[in-house]
């Protein structure tokens, strides 16, 4: 399989070579195209501009794993964002222009209609990088025609990067026949110009077993040769979330230094295509905004909510960050150094690069006497209450225009 971290282009470091990478591009002048976006809508000199919104279409999900990175909940506790709310994300998208999207959950397939309603209204807006799924769709009734409609509401219509669909196995429950079926049709259906397909295998820590092997040899007992040339591999293990309070233990054998962490990070605000698309934000259900897409990314690391607020005022804030502002301009963590003293995090040791994240950005703020991550802390409010103010804000003005 290609291994993550292929192809990795980032702007002003050489040329890019389109239909190459994860995240493939289309035209090797990708990055003048989007800088061209961003000049129309005014960003031209804004030093933080996400490339691409992860975010969550729906909370609900068809498994229940322990792990799970985003919190996603049951089908019955879960809530997928109205049509209203998709239809204000893509024009908050396109205020910004924003280039790419990637769409997860929850299942984003147990909220089909939200999901063809958003790609309707993306399509010649904004482009649709990544689809995450779990597979549950893959049964031999439901693969092809799930295929084909994705395809007629517009999954290949992308201007800038060639769509990827991502499925993630890992603790879901999820038959592997299915997602070796998905794997068969994109590999027989469509061509890495058309369509980029990759496999996220998440692991426990504790014995770093990884489902994708036996997903490779029930793949070739069942079609053939694996298509290592195609599947884009993705294996991590699982990581700590602040944000999930029930979330089954996590245990990491042995702990590294928060110095070690900051050696190795890598620059996550550099513009960046190929093998990732960078910067990225995080979007959630709920309409908070984070300047990182990690699972674990530190609450410190959120900057607003869309649904009380325009986008281009969030993205403002998060440029007013000067922990931001540090690490983007130093090349990633390391830059910290430049403020909290390397003895002292010798000293400190986690267990992830977004474990340290969230230690530097309390020893930031001890050390400088300042916020880092945009001022003072927002609250914590219901989306569904802060749709309805905007929603209420919104038909105030018409009023008062009519």
């Amino acid at each position: 399989m290609i291994k993550e971290g292929t192809a990795t282009y980032v702007d002003g470091q050489g040329p890019v070579i389109p239909f190459t990478g994860k995240y493939a591009v289309k035209d090797a002048r990708v990055f003048d195209l989007i800088r061209a976006g961003w000049d129309r809508a005014g960003l031209a000199d804004a030093p933080y501009r996400p490339l691409r919104i992860e975010f969550e279409l729906t909370t609900k999900c068809n498994d229940t794993c322990p792990s799970c990175g985003m919190g996603a909940l049951s089908l019955q506790a879960g809530r997928s964002l109205t049509d209203g709310q998709l239809d204000h994300l893509v024009s908050e998208f396109e205020s910004i222009a924003l280039p790419s999207v990637a769409i997860t959950g929850g299942e984003p397939f147990v909220a089909t209609r939200a999901l063809l309603r958003f790609m309707d209204r993306a399509r010649g807006t904004v482009d649709i990088s990544k689809l995450t799924t779990n597979g549950v769709w893959g049964s031999e009734r439901r693969c092809g025609p799930t295929f084909d409609r994705l395809v007629a509401h517009g999954l290949l219509d992308n201007r800038l990067f060639v769509p990827l669909l991502m499925v993630s196995i890992g603790e879901q429950t999820t038959p592997l026949d299915r997602v070796c079926r998905i794997i068969h049709h994109v590999v027989t259906e469509f061509s890495h110009r058309e369509l980029n397909i990759a496999v996220s295998s998440l692991a426990d820590p504790a014995d770093r077993e990884h489902k994708i092997y036996p997903l490779m040899r029930l793949y070739e007992e069942t079609y053939g040769g694996f298509p290592h040339d195609r599947v884009h591999s993705t294996m991590r293990v699982y990581l700590e979330n602040e944000r999930l309070e029930d979330q089954a233990l996590i245990h990491r054998p042995g702990r590294t230094s928060v110095a070690k962490w900051m050696d190795h990070c890598y620059d996550c605000f550099a513009p960046t295509v190929g093998a990732y698309v960078l910067p990225t934000a995080l979007l959630k259900a709920s309409g908070d905004l984070y300047a990182c897409a990690a699972f674990n990314v530190p609450e410190k690391l959120r900057f607003g909510n869309i649904f009380a607020e325009p986008l281009r005022e969030v993205i403002a804030r998060t440029n007013r960050s000067s922990y931001v502002a540090t690490v983007r301009e130093g090349g990633g963590l390391k830059a910290l150094h430049r403020v909290i003293p390397r003895a002292e995090t010798e000293k400190m040791t986690c267990g992830s690069f977004c474990g340290s994240c969230s230690l530097l950005i309390d020893a930031y703020e001890q050390r400088t006497g300042e916020r880092g991550p945009g001022g003072p802390a927002l609250p914590m409010v219901n989306a569904d209450t802060l749709w309805s103010r905007l929603a209420a804000t919104r038909a105030g003005r018409d009023n008062a225009c009519g």
